[in-house]
């Protein structure tokens, strides 16, 4: 009896091997004839989603009404799109020398739009001096300006609010802050956030970080910035950080690198060699959960187009658009998302020509 069940189990054992080695048999001739298992990814259409916005552009207008300009501030508020401020450069230019920008007609006027093609002079002077390369953000229901240079007072460091973007009231006459151009500022965990600048009279460009939580009272960060001092630079909050991006120092160095803070006040470099040029006078902006950086000059280097437009899901990884926008490639332009679109508009472009152009995507 032992005997027949040994022999049974025996049987069994050998009846189960040999269905899997032909099971094994039967899978393998399937890969050699059908290959491997594809690497699972997302659906193409999906894949391509990205590459194919802002393939196609649309022109608003060739000429809006305000006079070319670049470094004017541009945002979105009630429904329009406003630009103020600025400098005009084409009167040095088309006379060929060399452009003294001390001497450029700077500007305080104030334009709103509600499509990007009609625009309308809201204020011709404002209260606040001519000025170019301030920086405007919508905190607690009012816009805020702050910093700039004037050819008629210098680098300032005073602080403006208004509730409508016509009017205007001086609230800070000095900021803590130093005077300064070409920062950035972010509204980021219910406070606005002052980065980098430069004052070329003090000749020293800015790594600082300042905070407030009214607009009125500033606090200076005391962590140690480990990103280096620069301007003309790039910042946007994008999946719960703020990020910042290129720029430009004292010496006219131009940076490509990537960081980005969780806090405002500690910063991690995200990515130090990313696959676009070293750029300043650049924008970023974030629509379809996406981080897009828009903007540069020449087209000479390796990873530039002549108008390149690159983006990423997460700040790490940049995937360049599949085709390059039709409009110059330009420097110190305004770039803004309204109504799902992003909006270009203005700014210096590589003829060294100043202009006020009005362009938006339509994918």
């Amino acid at each position: 009896m032992k005997n027949s069940k040994y022999k049974f189990f025996l049987w069994g054992a050998v009846f189960l091997a040999v269905m899997i080695i032909l099971l094994f048999l039967y899978l393998n001739f399937l890969r050699k004839e059908v290959g491997p298992s594809p690497v699972k990814q997302l659906p193409e259409s999906q894949l391509s989603q990205a590459n194919q916005c802002f393939s196609s552009w649309s022109l608003a207008t060739s000429s809006a009404e305000w006079q070319p300009r670049d470094s004017a501030v541009s945002f979105v508020f009630q429904n329009k799109i406003w630009t103020m401020g600025g400098l005009n450069g084409n009167r040095e230019t088309n006379n060929n020398r060399a452009i003294r920008y001390w001497k450029l007609p700077h500007f305080n006027d104030i334009w709103a739009s509600e499509d990007g093609v009609n625009w309308q002079l809201m204020q011709a002077r404002a209260k606040w001096s001519p000025r170019r390369s301030m920086s405007v953000v919508l905190f607690q229901d009012k816009l805020w300006m702050f910093g700039g240079w004037s050819p008629v007072t210098g680098y300032r460091s005073d602080i403006w609010q208004s509730s409508d973007g016509i009017t205007w009231t001086k609230v800070v006459s000095r900021a803590p802050w130093p005077a300064r151009e070409g920062q950035t500022v972010e509204v980021f965990q219910g406070k606005i956030w002052l980065m980098g600048g430069v004052n070329y009279n003090q000749r020293e460009t800015k790594n600082d970080i300042w905070w407030s939580d009214n607009g009125v009272d500033w606090h200076k960060a005391t962590t140690t910035i480990p990103w280096s001092s620069r301007w003309d630079h790039a910042t946007a909050v994008f999946n719960g950080k703020i990020f910042l991006a290129g720029g430009m120092d004292l010496r006219g160095q131009i940076f490509k690198d990537v960081w980005s803070s969780a806090d405002g006040l500690n910063w991690e470099l995200t990515n130090s060699n990313p696959p676009w040029q070293e750029r300043q006078g650049h924008s970023l902006v974030v629509l379809h959960d996406k981080l897009w950086i828009i903007g540069i000059l020449n087209d000479t280097e390796e990873g530039g187009g002549v108008n390149d437009i690159w983006y990423s899901y997460d700040g790490i990884t940049w995937q360049k658009t599949q085709t390059d926008p039709p409009w110059l490639s330009r420097e110190d332009h305004s770039v803004l998302v309204f109504n799902n679109r992003i909006y270009v508009f203005g700014g210096m472009d590589l003829n060294q020509q100043w202009r006020n152009d009005v362009w938006f995507s339509t994918n």
